[in-house]
Order: structure tokens, then sequence, then C-alpha cells
């Protein structure tokens, strides 16, 4: 799950912010957001981002009854499948969608120690809550010891709200940084064509 990083020039040109690499199969963006470098901004964005924070954890609350590592575990199952997939253009419009249910055999199997690396939760705390996954109907072992979401499960009417409300929370918050000042849309540089 490592990520390569490109630099990003921010609004200070003598400073830059590591930021994840685009992937080649991507669509290049007209534009980016960036962050405006101010002291003034610092205590404003993290004001936002933590409440931001507070408002998504408590959707992650109640859908994993108030167990935070339980829905971690899940999250990093669910991330972890469908992560190869999702670097292929052909994948990314298929299941672009919750309408689109991705089986089994599409999605990539993730191991307890492998969780516990990502996760930096102790393996035995993970191996209880993969117990408590599936239990709940939530993953399924694809190979011994090697879990995958159930087909069908982020389709289920309570994980749906969940995730418009999640949507919506961050589109409110990209939204209040762009009002507040602590981020701007930087359009993409033309580049000129070599002549023919």
């Amino acid at each position: 799950m490592a990520r390569r990083s490109q630099r990003l020039a921010t609004d200070d040109s003598s400073k830059e912010t590591s930021v994840p690499r685009r992937r080649a199969t991507t669509i290049a963006p007209e534009g980016r957001l960036v962050l405006t470098e101010s002291s003034g901004n610092s205590r404003l964005f993290i004001f936002m981002i933590g409440n931001f924070l507070h408002r998504i954890e408590r959707e992650r609350r109640g859908l994993y009854d108030g167990d935070l590592d339980l829905a971690l575990v899940a999250e990093i199952i669910g991330t972890a499948a469908i992560e190869p997939g999702m670097r292929d253009a052909a994948f990314r419009e298929q299941h672009r969608t919750f309408a689109s249910i991705i089986g089994i055999e599409g999605q990539r199997a993730v191991n307890a120690t492998s969780i516990s690396s990502a996760s930096g939760i102790p393996r035995e705390t993970v191996r209880r809550k993969l117990k408590r996954l599936l239990e709940l109907g939530l993953i399924v072992e694809k190979g011994r010891a090697h879990y995958v979401t159930k087909p069908g499960s982020v389709q289920r009417p309570e994980q749906q709200a969940a995730f418009a409300r999640g949507i919506q929370q961050t589109v409110l918050f990209m939204n209040e940084c762009l009002e507040h000042g602590a981020v701007r849309w930087v359009p993409a540089r033309k580049t000129k064509r070599a002549a023919s």
C-alpha cells in the first residue's frame, strides 16, 4: 500500500508539499487545489479539518457500533481489495458507482499481518476484529486467512446512506476551505504543442 510521491508547489515558490503521485490512467485535471501559504491559515485549516474529521468519525462509529478499530480494519480490507483494479481505467469505469458489485475474484485479499502493518493495530486485535467482521457478514475469506469485502455488503442501505453523508461532508469541507481562503484553485498550465 506504499505510494510514491511527487512534489507540489504551493503559493510560496520556496516551499513544496508532498502529495500522492497520480496514476498514469487518470485524466489530466484542468487545475488543482493548493494550500494558501500563510501563518494565519494554519490554525483555520486545522480547525476546519478537525471539524470535518469529527463529523466523519461520528458516521464511522454509527456503522460499526462505536468501534473505530473495527471500522479501520473493514476499511483497509475494502480499500486494499480494489486498489489494484482502481489503477485500471476499464475497471474504474465499470465500478465507478455502487450500482456495480465487485465479486470475490475481482478483489485482492489481505491478511491480519498486512492489516496490522497498515493500521498500527496489534495483530491479535486485528484477528479479533476480523472474526467480528465475519460474524457481521461484512467480509469473507478468500483463501486461508486472507479476506475481502463480502460482495454486496457496501450496497446495504445503511452503508449507502453513510457514504452519501460522508461525500456530502467532504464536499462541504472542501468548499469551506475555499471560502475561507485556506486553499485556492490553480488552473493547469497549458503546454505548447510541438510544431509538426
